[in-house]
């Protein structure tokens, strides 16, 4: 997550960086709502989305084995949460759905594309959801969040949480560099328990910074009220890209409800 902010910044040199962030973020939350809209089964519909989420990414200063990172960090969690559907099925009653049994395991067919259509869907949100915030600097996020009229609490927690998390980064640094200096001859029974305690005074430590983070926004000046001085510019460009997205979109839904 901390290099994911790291990397949430302007370059010059960036052709999707230049967009405009109203642009970036319509384009993005329509990608998404592709990825959840789609009927299941309509596998050349997620390889054509897929291919465009590559095309952009090639416009982006990003690599791809940054994408490809973020993406297999998190995928052990979209995997554990799905990795029991193959062994679910809605006709479960009928033999004909079944593709492996042994005794009484059974893997089904429509588990099974339950499994691919899931995993699919998650990782096309992923990947639409880590470019726009990759490419888009925090200051433009708030701005265009203000232009919107979102509620400032939600500004107030989108710029907080952005500094809470280097934060914890911070502080979970400083324990991983202790423990590590004086756990060198410890067994794992050993180290196990160590880290079990260390987990209770680590969120301690979290929830003392973020009371003493609070107080010292509050003790500036702080009520609630964002300020950035980003300047939005709407081009005509930005004008292509939306209505390019939005007629795709437009006929996707079209095509699969009507």
């Amino acid at each position: 997550m901390v290099k994911i902010l790291q990397n949430n910044q302007e370059y010059p040199t960036c052709y999707l960086c230049k967009l405009d962030p109203r642009t970036k973020l319509l384009s993005g939350l329509l990608l998404i709502l592709s990825g959840v809209l789609i009927p299941s089964g309509h596998f050349l519909e997620f390889t054509l989305i897929y291919a465009w989420v590559f095309l952009i990414t090639l416009f982006s200063h990003q690599t791809l084995w940054f994408i490809l990172k973020s993406i297999l960090k998190i995928y052990p969690m979209i995997f554990f949460l799905t990795f029991l559907l193959p062994f679910n099925s809605i006709n479960s009653g009928h033999n004909v759905d079944i593709l492996f049994s042994l005794k009484s395991i059974h893997i089904y067919y429509n588990g099974i594309n339950n499994f691919i259509d899931l995993n699919l869907r998650s990782i096309l949100i992923f990947s639409s959801s880590l470019i726009v915030i990759t490419e888009t600097p925090i200051r433009a996020i708030l701005k265009t969040l203000t232009i919107l009229h979102i509620p400032k609490w939600v500004e107030a927690i989108v710029i907080y949480m952005q500094r809470f998390i280097i934060i914890i980064s911070i502080e979970f640094h400083r324990m991983h560099l202790a423990f590590a200096a004086r756990s060198f001859n410890m067994s794992l029974f050993a180290k196990t328990k160590a880290v079990a305690r260390m987990s209770s005074i680590y969120f301690s430590r979290l929830i003392d910074r973020s009371e003493r983070s609070h107080l010292a926004m509050i003790s500036r000046g702080f009520y609630g009220e964002i300020y950035t001085r980003y300047q939005l510019s709407w081009r005509f460009i930005d004008s292509v890209v939306v209505f390019v997205h939005l007629t795709v979109f437009t006929l996707f839904i079209l095509g699969w409800y009507y």
